[in-house]
């Protein structure tokens, strides 16, 4: 296995939206290069990522290379070294494509690929949250990336699928100049992901953080709904797994259930309906925590409408799981 290592200068992505639910926290662009799309018969033959601190301008590219056939046990246990390093990754179909093909190359391997990573999936976000998909000809990256104005800020002139082709080549002949183009479609995919940040702005990325969940505290929220007039929140613990049980009191009036043994943790907060609203008193939860959220426009008096009458409000929802979870031990 090559790894190869490169600082880069970065001209830093901040948003409101993006501070709120990602803050400082660190981040690792992550793509992987493979000889096909069955991970039953293929292999990941590149394993790429681009970390970000959190701070400053300055990131690294960590790419790890197969230039040897048995090299990808080698990749796939570095890979999970260096993204435990990481608060979250950042990828481009990566829920549906490059952590689940990791997850079962590694198990091939006798490896656990880790299922507490945060997935900031910008395809899931751009394809179910906003209009993108009615304007564009593809929501394939090359295409996003063209909307964004950001095509001539890309080197590489090959596609996933001329990589392989080269690759097979490379195997052949072990030409460096087949090595350095595969690794710059890799390089270059990486750099433009992040470059594709901004794309947010062009979103409803509280509602897409409603349904594909965002770590909050120690946990890793997977999913948000009501069920009749409770609202329920499915999550994973992210560090240190404990087992806890806390039953609603006059105090606190939710639920919260943790186990160890899965990391699953599950918090159930009973709401009260009037009028077609269903709310429930966040200030008795929050305690001086709910300065952090009164200036919502679904706050009132301490009180957030979760519901009103079948319009959902995602961000006061989120808004005050991430002031809730922030303030939990752990």
């Amino acid at each position: 296995m090559k790894t190869i290592e490169k600082n880069i200068k970065l001209n830093k992505y901040s948003s409101k939206v993006f501070t709120m639910y990602f803050g400082k926290k660190s981040f690792a662009v992550f793509d992987i290069e493979t000889t096909g799309l069955m991970p039953s018969s293929c292999r990941v033959i590149i394993s790429g990522m681009l970390f970000y601190p959190g701070y400053g301008d300055e990131g690294k590219i960590i790419q790890l290379f197969a230039d040897k056939p048995d090299d990808e046990r080698e990749i796939i246990s570095r890979s999970m070294e260096l993204l435990g390093e990481a608060d979250f990754i950042l990828t481009y179909n990566g829920r549906h494509f490059d952590v689940p093909f990791m997850q079962k190359r590694a198990q091939k391997h006798g490896l656990v690929f880790p299922d507490n990573l945060y997935d900031l999936d910008l395809y899931l976000v751009v394809n179910g949250h906003s209009n993108l998909r009615e304007v564009l000809p593809s929501l394939s990256q090359k295409s996003v990336e063209r909307y964004m104005g950001l095509a001539d800020t890309r080197d590489d002139e090959i596609s996933g699928g001329e990589s392989v082709r080269l690759y097979e080549l490379y195997m052949e002949t072990k030409s460096f100049d087949l090595e350095r183009r595969i690794l710059l479609h890799n390089h270059d995919d990486l750099i433009q992901l992040y470059k594709l940040l901004p794309v947010i702005a062009s979103t409803d990325f509280h509602g897409a953080m409603f349904r594909l969940g965002f770590p909050a505290g120690n946990l890793n929220i997977e999913k948000i709904m009501l069920k009749g007039r409770e609202l329920h929140v499915m999550a994973k613990q992210r560090t240190s797994p404990a087992d806890y049980i806390s039953f609603p009191t006059m105090d606190r009036p939710y639920s919260l259930i943790m186990d160890s043994s899965s990391g699953d943790a599950e918090i159930i907060i009973p709401c009260e309906v009037e009028a077609g609203a269903l709310y429930f008193d966040a200030g008795l939860i929050l305690g001086d925590g709910i300065s952090e959220i009164e200036n919502y426009p679904a706050v009132t008096n301490g009180y957030l409408v979760v519901n009103d009458n079948g319009r959902t409000n995602p961000m006061e929802i989120n808004a005050f799981l991430l002031a809730f979870l922030r303030s939990m031990p752990g």
